[in-house]
């Protein structure tokens, strides 16, 4: 739980730098109008891709699609930024999504591996340190609401499958990616 404060504290921090750098930064780089992004998180599906399609500057449309080990994943949901993305190096967002949120995967028993869906909620930064590249990368926290029904499914696989797990399911949810920006 302190590693969980110490990260919202850190992006609390650089969303507010951000805030600071767009009073005093000014760049000829223009919002990206769709964005293809390749990565890893509940937003990429697992490990995969999304695009982005912005239409108003500040709010985007998203779909994600990967490879979360326990099968395909997806991912479609509205991102909203919280700065003026044409002066800032540093932009801070919220996201809010539905598709996949959990992923149990059994190592020699693909038949127990499952994904469950479900909303997630989170935040963000896009990091646009070079106005003239092509991309930029992207980083977020994200926090998964999940039903009963996978605490249900991990019981049942311990009690009546015999399935060790050496690892519980994270509060929180990480997501990494880099974004080459179409238009």
């Amino acid at each position: 739980m302190r590693v969980l404060r110490i990260l919202i504290l850190l992006f609390f921090a650089i969303a507010a730098s951000s805030v600071r750098a767009q009073e005093t930064i000014t760049s000829v780089r223009e919002s990206d109008k769709v964005s293809i992004g390749l990565g890893f998180g509940l937003d990429y599906g697992g490990f995969g891709g999304n695009i982005v399609f912005y239409p108003a500057p500040k709010i985007g449309l998203f779909a994600g699609l990967g490879y979360p080990l326990a099968g395909v994943g997806y991912n479609v949901g509205a991102k909203l930024r919280l700065l003026t993305p044409k002066v800032s190096k540093v932009n801070a967002y919220l996201l809010a999504m539905y598709g996949y949120n959990s992923a149990i995967y059994v190592q020699d028993a693909k038949d127990y591996n499952k994904l469950f869906y479900g909303p997630s909620f989170g935040f963000g930064i896009d990091t646009h340190y070079n106005p003239m590249k092509v991309g930029y990368w992207s980083f977020a926290l994200m926090i998964p609401v999940r039903g009963t029904d996978v605490d249900n499914y991990i019981n049942d696989l311990k009690t009546n499958h015999n399935v060790d797990f050496k690892n519980a399911l994270p509060p929180i949810a990480f997501s990494v990616g880099y974004r080459f920006v179409i238009k």
